[in-house]
């Protein structure tokens, strides 16, 4: 099987070339700055795509930043699209986690992970893994990198930090930044990570 990975399109998703494969999952902002236009558009775009399995979690701006961070995702959602929200999905016996973005205050959520995930998406990255912000500062979760180093998942796709688009891996985990977008050019600059399950 071949998964399809892609993360921070902020609205820009009808500019991706996607290649052909079994799963594709989005690991958050959807659309830029809580545009509910962009997640409607997405979620028609995305539910019409050639792929068995269509797989996403939120971001940080798939929220009404107006109204106490409120998710912007509709409570309905296509048949063929599965959301992702500290939940998870089997698919030919890979377990696959996702989660959306966490504040600070809100990593005790990453506990819930389950032991046994194969594949982890969050919206945020794990600390000093790929979450090198262009000042410098690594912007990464310290909990989740421990909980990720307990699980030792085969696969952990994230995006947020644009840019730090890129892939890793630690120990026996493979490591995706996807950020597509870069925010000072407002377009799409990096290609889909093509995964071979």
């Amino acid at each position: 099987m071949k998964l399809i990975f892609i993360s921070d399109t902020h609205g820009r998703h009808r500019d991706l070339e996607i290649p052909k494969g079994d799963i594709i999952v989005h690991a958050g902002d959807i659309c830029d700055k809580g545009n509910k236009e962009h997640i409607q558009d997405f979620l028609e775009w995305y539910s019409n795509l050639d792929f068995e399995h269509k797989i996403f979690t939120h971001g940080n701006h798939d929220r009404d930043l107006e109204r106490n961070n409120i998710s912007l995702i509709p409570d309905s959602i296509p048949e063929n699209i599965t959301y992702l929200n500290h939940s998870q999905t089997i698919i030919n016996g890979i377990k696959i986690w996702g989660s959306p973005f966490c504040e600070e205050e809100g990593e005790e959520d990453w506990d819930f992970i389950p032991q046994d995930s194969d594949i982890v998406i969050t919206h945020n990255p794990p600390y000093n893994i790929l979450d090198k912000a262009p000042s410098g500062n690594l912007r990464g979760s310290n909990v989740l990198r421990n909980r990720i180093h307990q699980i030792q998942p085969r696969i952990h796709l994230f995006g947020h930090i644009h840019f730090s688009y890129g892939h890793c891996k630690l120990g026996k985990t493979s490591y995706y930044n996807g950020s597509n977008y870069k925010a000072s050019l407002k377009k799409i600059i990096h290609p889909c990570f093509e995964i071979e399950l």
